[in-house]
């Protein structure tokens, strides 16, 4: 779940999108990619630490 909240899926759907035929749709798909792209690194990847201190702070007390 860590590596999906990071962001770290990216290079498939650029891998994809740089991979579609030439078309005047090609840019405008490739554009949204890396846009969606940095949106997941910068933003989720920023709140990373967040998300994995909740989920220790959980597993502490279903353990305790």
């Amino acid at each position: 779940m860590t590596l999906i909240w990071g962001g770290l899926r990216g290079g498939m759907s650029i891998a994809l999108a740089l991979g579609l035929p030439e078309s005047p749709a090609r840019s405008v798909v490739l554009a949204a990619t890396y846009i969606v792209v940095l949106f997941s690194v910068i933003v989720q990847g920023g709140t990373i630490k967040l998300v994995l201190e909740k989920l220790t702070a959980r597993k502490a007390e279903t353990t305790s």
